[in-house]
């Protein structure tokens, strides 16, 4: 099954940097996606290796303009989760719209997720709403920025 053009987002997600972007479906459409293989490690030890596709985090990190001081990304989930992912592993990653070839959207439960290689499954967040770059003074812990959702 081919992966629709547009993917289907419920509301836009905001990309805050030195400017603030919300980005709509269609503008999602219109970036640059590529397709990894990245695995997840789940809380539970299981981990799982898929094939994800979606728009690589250097492009959005491009739109909202990162600070070169960057060290993390505050990554917010729609049912109120936050990660705080170092900047150096998120590179790596992807706002994937679709896993194995078909569309998040598809199973119903969210139409976008971060995935990032090296990082845990807690820190792959579904249902991206905002992705924020921050940079975090020395001796900070990157866990103090984060919180749990309803489902986290």
């Amino acid at each position: 099954m081919s992966v629709p053009s547009e993917p289907a987002l419920e509301r836009p997600i905001r990309l805050v940097g030195t400017r603030e972007r919300r980005l709509e479906a269609t503008d999602l459409a219109a970036l640059e996606q590529t397709t990894r293989e990245i695995a997840i490690v789940c809380a539970t030890g299981d981990r799982f290796v898929e094939r994800w596709r979606g728009v690589p985090i250097p492009s959005l990190l491009e739109v909202a303009e990162a600070p070169p001081e960057t060290t993390h990304l505050l990554v917010d989930a729609r049912d109120g989760l936050r990660a705080c992912v170092p900047v150096e592993a998120a590179l790596e990653g992807l706002l994937a719209v679709a896993k194995g070839g078909r569309p998040l959207a598809e199973d119903g439960e969210y139409a976008t997720r971060f995935v990032a290689p090296g990082i845990d499954g807690v820190r792959a967040v579904k249902g991206v709403a905002r992705i924020e770059t921050t940079a975090l003074a020395p001796g900070v812990d990157p866990e103090d920025r984060e919180q749990r959702g309803r489902s986290g």
